[in-house]
């Protein structure tokens, strides 16, 4: 039998639950595990999730944009944000295709180049041009930049 909203346990997930959203989105496998770390029941932890998927304050869609958008305003490249998501129990076809329409190859490669530009700014000048160059491509592969658009953008830096 699932509780209803005369119940004590509900009313206190739902309440959790409508003050972390309130924080931030989140998906529904992260809510779930709040949920869960505060030792609420299942049926009720299901029963939560439905009504806040009910009244649109749980969106996964939403959450995986919002998470994109994020990441690449910091400088993250597709690795890296298919990973975050991923933590975040946003896998699957329809993220992925998300992902791909929100970050294309070209915009990959100018987010790479910038975030390249805004490291070297910090850096001075390195008396060994090849560790520089490494130290880089390491900065660049941490931030999630495929080894290709790594390439590509310092075949740019140099031509």
């Amino acid at each position: 039998m699932p509780p209803d909203s005369h119940d004590p346990s509900y009313r206190k997930a739902l309440s959790s639950a409508l003050r972390l959203l309130g924080r931030r989105d989140y998906s529904v496998a992260e809510l779930r595990q709040k949920l869960i770390r505060r030792d609420v029941a299942e049926d009720v932890i299901q029963t939560v999730l439905a009504e806040c998927l009910r009244l649109n304050y749980l969106d996964d869609t939403r959450t995986a944009h919002a998470l994109i958008e994020r990441f690449k305003r910091r400088g993250c490249g597709l690795y890296r944000i298919r990973h975050e998501l991923a933590q975040r129990g946003l896998s699957g076809e329809t993220f992925r295709d998300l992902l791909e329409q929100s970050l294309a190859p070209s915009e990959e490669r100018e987010l790479a180049r910038r975030t390249l530009q805004k490291k070297l700014k910090t850096l001075g000048h390195a008396p060994e041009p090849r560790k520089q160059m490494l130290r880089l491509q390491r900065f660049l592969r941490g931030r999630g930049f495929s080894d290709a658009v790594i390439a590509d953008v310092f075949e740019d830096l140099e031509g």
